[in-house]
């Protein structure tokens, strides 16, 4: 074998530059690190309205970044979702009630007093109140989408073998099934939703028959009757819906904005925008967070009922899901709490937790519920 040469003459400036060199790279990555650490500028709103800085209130408990992926607010407490348990908490982290599960990949739908925990890769749910599990069940399908009703009616979407998606509804007390809706001529079932008045649900699909993939947008009555049908000149995947002031639909792709009505099979309006990372439905008009560019800062904007978008605020490149409570919407962004008026247009809190948010939620109009990368607190909105 033969041995490895040895360099016997001192190279020493070679090696003293070696040397500097890396200590050269240990300082640099120092700087970069501690350039990291520090929050981003805080964006301040037009100064005709300033912002409250909510203080936190003496109520939550720490936990780490592991458990807080597991945590979604709701009520005035916290759910703890995990593959076998499911548990519903106190602010202090005291446990109120629980319930075993076996959920491969468990996910939730909140609205109002009703949460939903299902399996993504199975077909079994739990849905309960803050006051404990309501009912439980299990479905033929894998379990890939639900929305609630006003009246707590609940609709879930089915991912079955031989089929493009189905939509069952559940009774709001007893959780049985009341019907179910097929889709095997229209094209694949992204998302349902139930209208602003509480009339009827919307399932927005999407339709590969054409040498084109196109949205389509179907309505239903509470009884499930077939009351509406649009698929109109759009190219691409429009997977969500929300609604302006007048209930009129307005369908959502990761680019585009679409006005709508089953009045009449003409378009509104469209927007176009280089990213749109998030919509919500609120009891004004809809918000939107979207950027001028497919990566950076993103914008938060009211949508008016002719397409108009009226700028609210900027704020950071990722948003945590959207929590709505009237015509106010709360969101985290890195280490900041936002909450946007949609009625003023305008950035009516910026909190600054110096740690990661990871959800929030409305606990009451003027309580906002953090889940940060340490720890669940609660902050007090001052809006007026």
């Amino acid at each position: 074998m033969n041995a490895r040469p040895t360099l016997n003459n001192p190279k020493r400036s070679k090696a003293s530059l070696i040397i500097l060199i890396l200590l050269a790279l240990l300082l640099l990555t120092a700087a970069v690190f501690l350039a990291a650490s520090i929050p981003e500028e805080t964006v301040l709103p037009d100064t005709t309205a300033p912002i409250e800085t909510a203080p936190l209130a003496n109520t939550g408990f720490d936990c780490d970044a592991s458990e807080a992926q597991h945590l979604y607010p709701f009520g005035d407490g916290i759910v703890k979702l995990t593959n076998n348990r499911l548990a519903f908490l106190a602010l202090d982290g005291s446990e109120i009630f629980a319930q075993e599960i076996d959920m491969a990949s468990p996910f939730s739908v909140a609205s109002g007093d009703r949460l939903l925990a299902a399996d993504r890769e199975g077909n079994s749910f739990v849905v309960l109140s803050p006051d404990g599990v309501l009912y439980t069940g299990n479905r033929e399908g894998r379990i890939v989408g639900a929305a609630f009703n006003q009246d707590d009616t609940l609709a879930l979407i089915e991912d079955r073998h031989n089929s493009t998606g189905v939509v069952a509804i559940l009774d709001p007390v007893t959780g049985l099934l009341q019907y179910e809706c097929f889709f095997p001529e229209s094209g694949y079932v992204l998302s349902v939703n139930f209208t602003p008045d509480g009339q009827a649900f919307d399932v927005v699909l999407v339709n590969t028959d054409g040498a084109a993939i196109k949205p389509l947008l179907k309505r239903f009555t509470l009884l499930g009757e077939p009351s509406g049908q649009r698929m109109f000149e759009l190219e691409g995947i429009f997977p969500q819906v929300v609604y302006d002031q007048t209930n009129q639909p307005v369908l959502c792709s990761f680019s585009q904005l679409a006005g709508l009505t089953y009045q009449n099979e003409t378009l509104r309006y469209t927007n176009d925008m280089a990213r749109i990372e998030a919509v919500a439905t609120t009891s004004d008009d809809p918000v939107v967070l979207a950027g001028t560019r497919t990566s950076g800062k993103l914008l938060v904007y009211s949508l008016g009922t002719n397409g108009q978008l009226t700028i609210g605020g900027e704020v950071g490149d990722q948003v945590t899901p959207l929590a709505v409570s009237s015509h106010f919407v709360a969101f985290g962004s890195s280490t900041h709490v936002y909450v946007f008026d949609a009625a003023t247009a305008k950035l009516v809190l910026d909190n600054n937790l110096a740690n990661e948010i990871v959800r929030v939620g409305f606990a009451s109009p003027t309580a906002l519920t953090v889940v940060t990368a340490t720890g669940v607190r609660q902050l007090t909105v001052q809006t007026d």
